[in-house]
């Protein structure tokens, strides 16, 4: 058997890229997967594990821009810039710009409840063959919030989502404290979402390889992708470090390094790298009885097996991987504001991974007009793994020559040229 060839072939090795080999595995294809590292290594792996159903608000929306900017020059805050001179990035944000109005903002926030919704069922169906070793329990997720203003906002959400089906339960300060005992004196309420799930994300994405490895999927690592073949409106082979792979279709599930791969192709895929940075805390003096969401901060914790990790920041960085220290105290600060006895802790573990964000906040998921057997997978933003092995499935089903949803133009990888 040629391990070089194979029926579909996927680059990367993220949450996406997996959940897409095991499911066309699972339905029969010969499924080789192409890894510039280790399993994971994007922004897969060390992410705060959560399904969040609830949080259905693209990446553009109202009022975005300005919050932006208030928090542009503050080296601690949740949001950060690397301004450089390439013009596809100044176009990305010519593109945002345009998206942070109130029409689409309410158009994607409906799409995103229609596939939260579904991707929370297919996590369930997971989680019955295998939760039990990645950690996932349906805890729901608690908001917690400092300033009423945001609380009012917190609650007409919770209000859009119930009619959606994704119930929660509002609780007042004194309340919320009952609720989690980590909760400082200076939140002034919560809203918790009873829909919304975790896991332990390294966890998920070892147990999701092995399955696919069980259906006979090959994942290779250390694997960088550095060009294509193409002849006939075809990709015909795949270049890697470890030599020519070749697949009837292949899958790009690039993450943050879609862009490139577009390029080497002749495609235009707007994929920007959002740098998130999280820490992780073992064995801590203090922990959290759920996973949390710092509202005004918008910084997540998540209870891990003997340990606590707190995630935060976006920065609009490309594909550079540099840790700003100043990124990394302001998260602890940030979380310190919500829960005070998180603040002494001495993190050991710091991880940082590119976000794929699109411009208009909603996933790429599709076929190439212009190269046939070419589908692209990932732009989640922060949904990744909310929505991975949701994309597992309805790739698979493009992988099929079937369709996948009434919104299928909607997230075509062909929208921004067409």
């Amino acid at each position: 058997m040629n391990e070089k060839q194979a029926d579909v072939l996927i680059v990367g090795a993220g949450v996406v890229g997996l959940s897409v080999a095991y499911y066309a595995a699972s339905a029969g294809a010969k499924v080789v997967v192409l890894e510039r590292g280790e399993i994971g290594a994007g922004c897969s792996s060390g992410n705060a594990g959560l399904i969040v159903p609830s949080f259905f608000e693209p990446l553009p929306g109202p009022g975005v821009i300005a919050e932006g900017l208030r928090h542009f020059f503050d080296q601690d805050g949740f949001f950060g810039m690397r301004m450089r001179p390439d013009p596809r990035f100044l176009f990305w944000l010519l593109r945002f710009a345009r998206r942070c109005n109130r029409k689409d903002f309410h158009s994607s926030s409906e799409l995103f409840m229609r596939l939260n919704h579904e991707g929370v069922l297919v996590h369930r169906e997971l989680a019955r063959l295998g939760g039990g070793e990645y950690g996932f329990n349906q805890k729901g997720l608690l908001y917690l919030f400092l300033s009423g203003k945001r609380f009012v906002q917190g609650r007409e959400r919770a209000a859009r989502a119930m009619e959606s089906g994704f119930a929660s339960e509002v609780f007042s300060g004194d309340e919320v404290r009952d609720v989690e005992p980590a909760a400082g004196r200076a939140v002034v309420g919560g809203i918790r979402f009873l829909t919304d799930a975790a896991l332990d994300p390294a966890k998920f994405l070892e147990w999701l390889a092995r399955q696919a490895a069980a259906w006979g999927v090959q994942i290779m690592t250390e694997t960088e992708v550095f060009d294509f073949q193409v002849s006939r409106n075809r990709v015909n082979s795949v270049l890697t470090t470890k030599g020519e792979f070749r697949g009837d279709q292949v899958v790009l599930a690039g993450g943050a390094w879609l862009a490139p791969l577009g390029r080497r192709l002749g495609v235009n895929l707007p994929v920007e790298g959002g740098k998130g940075v999280s820490q992780t805390f073992s064995k801590p003096k203090m922990n959290v009885r759920q996973p949390l969401i710092l509202d005004e901060h918008h910084v997540a914790v998540s209870p891990l097996s003997n340990a606590l990790r707190i995630t935060g920041a976006l920065e609009l960085s490309g594909l550079d991987l540099t840790i700003n220290p100043d990124r990394v105290r302001g998260i602890q600060r940030s979380a310190g504001r919500y829960l005070p006895l998180i603040e002494p802790l001495h993190p050991s573990q710091i991880w940082r991974g590119l976000r794929p964000c699109t411009p208009d906040g909603l996933p790429l998921v599709g076929r190439l007009h212009a190269l046939g057997n070419v589908i692209v997978a990932g732009g989640h933003d922060t949904k990744g793994m909310t929505l991975g092995p949701l994309t597992g499935q309805y790739v698979t089903r493009l992988l099929a020559g079937q369709a996948f949803g009434d919104f299928e133009q909607r997230l075509s990888p062909s929208r921004f040229w067409l």
